[in-house]
């Protein structure tokens, strides 16, 4: 008994005295080891490594699929298709970021999954195949043509709002200059501050000027990707007074008079068309029940007492 009892004192002495001379022999590289687990978790992203590979043999088929579609769509598409797509994208926003080959694939799938119902429904109802498939493939150019319908609406909601939130933007960025601020410091503590679409663009130009694009290379990058008249003009100043060693200063402030203007002429200009809009709803809701309610009666009585 008492061998026993020697025998595992022994080992379990052996095996602290071992593991303490490898912790010392191997303390660095614990350290680094610790450090590493502890800002990047790498246990965690191996569980996720671990779990994707287990998730991906139920949906290799449907990417497989996929992926052999968008190869196709992305032969098929001519090089000018793709740049109007890619344009659209960016003024839009890249909603969802999508690409244009993603863009052309989300229509192909939405036209599919609207044929097919339609179908089926019209076979349901013992409709002619002949009609349920005319029927099934209008509503299935319909349903195509939906996401470039949307996306023209996102573009024009996004340049509205860049025209909205341009003075206040160049205002603030006005202030900054004026209390001591660079124009990238500026800039980019008012992109901070003010979310929306014109806060992305300028810090996708920043970005860039990051990257080693010169001021003038951005701002002309800048003023191509957002096509509103307003806007463009302004960088297009912003431009000309970084050329010129003008300050930044006096060139904002008279920008912002001049936008403010320009957003007062615009409200007046949709004043004017306000009465021009109005008639149509007025011909075809708002007369014929002007009509009804004076005519009705006299007719009603000519009907009783005269014919």
């Amino acid at each position: 008994m008492v061998t026993i009892y020697f025998i595992l004192f022994s080992s379990l002495f052996f095996t602290l005295v071992i593991g303490g001379l490898l912790s010392l022999l191997y303390k660095k590289e614990i350290i680094i080891s610790k450090r590493i687990n502890h800002y990047f978790n790498t246990k965690k992203v191996k569980e996720e490594i671990k779990q994707k590979k287990q998730s991906e043999p139920k949906f290799l088929f449907l990417k497989t699929v996929s992926d052999r579609i968008k190869k196709f769509l992305d032969q098929k598409t001519t090089s000018s298709r793709k740049k109007d797509l890619e344009k659209k994208l960016r003024e839009a926003g890249y909603p969802l970021k999508l690409t244009p080959i993603d863009f052309r694939f989300l229509q192909l799938i939405i036209g599919g999954v609207l044929f097919f119902i339609f179908y089926l429904l019209m076979n349901k109802a013992d409709a002619n195949p002949l009609s349920s498939s005319l029927l099934a493939g209008i509503i299935a150019a319909l349903g195509m043509y939906y996401p470039a319908f949307y996306l023209s609406v996102i573009i024009k909601k996004r340049r509205l709002e860049i025209q909205k939130k341009m003075p206040d933007f160049f205002d603030m960025v006005n202030l900054s200059i004026e209390a001591g601020m660079g124009l990238d410091a500026s800039l980019l503590k008012v992109c901070n501050q003010m979310k929306g679409p014109l806060s992305e663009e300028f810090l996708q130009t920043l970005e860039d000027m990051k990257l080693g694009k010169s001021r003038r290379e951005a701002f002309s990058d800048l003023r191509a990707r957002v096509p509103v008249h307003q806007f463009q003009s302004v960088i297009t100043s912003l431009i000309q007074a970084d050329m010129l060693g003008v300050g930044m200063a006096k060139v904002l402030r008279s920008l912002t008079e001049r936008i403010r203007e320009q957003r007062t002429q615009l409200a007046r200009e949709q004043a004017m068309k306000a009465p021009v809009k109005m008639v149509f709803p007025m011909m075809l809701f708002i007369f014929p029940a002007i009509f009804i309610v004076l005519m009705g009666p006299l007719i009603i009585y000519l009907l009783q007492h005269v014919f």
